[in-house]
């Protein structure tokens, strides 16, 4: 059984409605890959997460305007929540959650997962004392809002949830992937959930899968070779010089890792940010022979790496046996998702052990 934490946020509620094995993946074994999506929807929110207003308590002095970014948790829900906005409207309180895109025809105006998540923050605003009622998802795609109504369906379906959501974490075991899903391809985890490669596996789907084929990474290792350089940060961009003349400059976001050769120096804010970007420096010789490396904290991949010791600690010969196993599961994830032919003897041929959760 897993540890599961007191209070839940609501974006995970939000993403346990979506899909309960998404959000085992994000809350429980700490994966999180951003796309076109997630960087959009940060930069929608960027100004609705900078805290501005007073929120008093209805027991205190003065009255709730306006509040931005407003946190609110509760034990005896055992939910927290970042309100992006709350207004005051006639007596009561308005939670407003910014979303990108436009809102999709259907008769309730959103999908049920946001519906849901507005809904949490309504609760956390009623248990802190407010009279709320409704909310509103504000779409930054058409511009215009999108009431909910915190009705008693609403309210008992986001409870039930919150539920379920604890009961999934706490048995320590992912859910299955959906079957056949149109939420699959927009998925930011697609490429480590891998539905339909795991769904085959599992017998609950024949092939041949989707080409549901995982982002390219577009980031590359940045060498520098030239004796002498220094590699500096420059706001969002490193940059290397030498002698104060400027050799080259690359965006952050398009290195994957830093490979320093020979006598080449690298400034401790560049470090730092690095880190915290998750991606590793190298240092060589100059002729190339390998030196060290340096990196930021241990990935938060919870399962990933506690299976990895419990592996380690079995002995060279097992080690190799899981790297062997990994690399022909990763061969018949390949062959499912590429070959042009329908590939069922070699696919069989390579899925002898059906054992294997979270392939």
């Amino acid at each position: 059984m897993s540890d599961v934490p007191e209070l839940v946020p609501a974006r995970m509620v939000n993403e346990f409605c979506y899909c309960p094995r998404l959000f085992f993946l994000e809350w429980v074994e700490s994966r999180f890959v951003h796309n076109a999506d997630t960087v959009e929807g940060a930069w929608r929110h960027r100004h609705s997460e900078q805290p501005s207003g007073r929120a008093p308590l209805p027991e205190d002095e003065g009255d709730l305007k306006i509040a931005r970014s407003l946190r609110l948790s509760s034990d005896r829900l055992g939910l927290v929540a970042t309100c992006d906005v709350v207004e005051a409207a006639e007596g009561e309180v308005v939670p407003v959650d910014h979303k990108k895109g436009v809102p999709p025809d259907i008769p309730e105006g959103a999908w049920e997962p946001e519906r849901v998540q507005l809904c949490v923050q309504g609760l956390l605003l009623r248990e802190a004392g407010y009279r709320c009622t409704h909310g509103y998802l504000w779409f930054a795609g058409a511009r215009r809002r999108v009431r909910v109504d915190f009705d008693e369906a609403l309210v008992g379906r986001t409870l039930e949830l919150v539920r379920e959501l604890r009961a999934t974490a706490a048995s320590g075991v992912a859910p299955p992937p959906l079957l056949d899903s149109p939420k699959c391809p927009r998925c930011s985890l697609v490429g480590l959930c891998l539905p339909d490669e795991t769904n085959v596996l599992l017998t609950r789907q024949s092939l041949p899968a989707r080409r549901l084929i995982p982002s390219d990474d577009a980031p590359h290792p940045l060498y520098v070779t030239e004796p002498g350089a220094v590699v500096r940060k420059n706001h969002g961009r490193i940059e290397v010089t030498r002698k104060g003349e400027r050799l080259a400059s690359v965006p952050l976001i398009d290195v994957s890792q830093l490979c320093l050769h020979g006598n080449v120096e690298v400034s401790t804010p560049l470090l730092r940010e690095l880190f915290a970007r998750e991606v590793p420096v190298c240092w060589f010789s100059s002729g190339g022979w390998f030196s060290g490396m340096a990196h930021g904290l241990p990935s938060k991949h919870v399962e990933l790496r506690r299976r990895q010791v419990i592996v380690a600690s079995q002995g060279g010969l097992e080690i190799a046996r899981h790297v062997v196993s990994a690399k022909i599961r990763n061969s018949r994830t390949l062959l499912m998702r590429n070959a042009r032919s329908r590939p069922e003897e070699a696919i069989d041929g390579t899925a002898r052990d059906r054992g294997m959760r979270g392939v």
